[in-house]
């Protein structure tokens, strides 16, 4: 199963530090210069995969003076990783699935002492400016990983597009949409991957 990463580097005084594993294997532990481009894209032919596999990406080095700031405040300059995509087999992680997962701030004693009630777990973000780790995980199948991720791709995309629906019994209940039709947001929808991969290929 080949895995590629792509990276987006951003330098300030210097440019960034990265260590990036796939699972026990770290592919890189040093500075992220780009190698292609404007982005560094590095790739790693997994074998063997597990049940549960884990793709974990560490900003590292930044002690906090490498943010570049103008007369008016606005920053420069930055030192900092961008995560770009990251493809499993033949298939791109759906941006939206990427931007759900946690990235696990390492906070500085000046950071936390600015503003001691912030929390470490950040999402909605691949920019990655503070010293911190990013997971992401995956399955032994590429191809049902896909499948999988087209179902989450759908559910995270109607988490703010709830509806109303009312039961015969007249209840007025939460639902969203799902491949077309609506369902109650405490039922399960039970859809095999065969069944998703039909729907998905009917749809054109």
């Amino acid at each position: 199963m080949l895995i590629e990463i792509i990276i987006e580097p951003r330098k300030s005084i210097h440019w960034p530090k990265m260590k990036l594993c796939v699972n026990d294997v770290v592919l890189h532990n040093d500075f992220c210069v780009p190698n292609n481009k404007n982005y560094f894209v590095i790739k790693h032919e997994l074998k063997n995969a597990k049940q549960e596999n884990t793709i974990s990406l560490t900003h590292l080095d930044k002690v906090g003076h490498e943010t570049i700031l103008d007369n008016e405040g606005e920053t420069v300059s930055d030192r900092a990783i961008i995560l770009r995509s990251i493809k499993i087999g033949e298939h791109l992680v759906p941006e939206v699935v990427l931007y759900d997962q946690t990235f696990n701030a390492n906070f500085t004693p000046r950071q936390m002492k600015e503003n001691p009630n912030r929390d470490p777990a950040i999402k909605n973000n691949l920019y990655f400016g503070y010293n911190g780790t990013y997971e992401y995980k995956f399955g032994a199948s590429s191809e049902k990983h896909y499948y999988e991720n087209l179902i989450e791709k759908e559910r995270l995309a109607n988490i703010s597009n709830k509806k109303t629906i009312t039961r015969p019994d007249g209840k007025i209940v939460e639902a969203f949409e799902f491949t077309g039709k609506l369902v109650e947001s405490d039922q399960q929808e039970a859809m095999t991957i065969e069944e998703l991969y039909d729907t998905v290929n009917n749809a054109n």
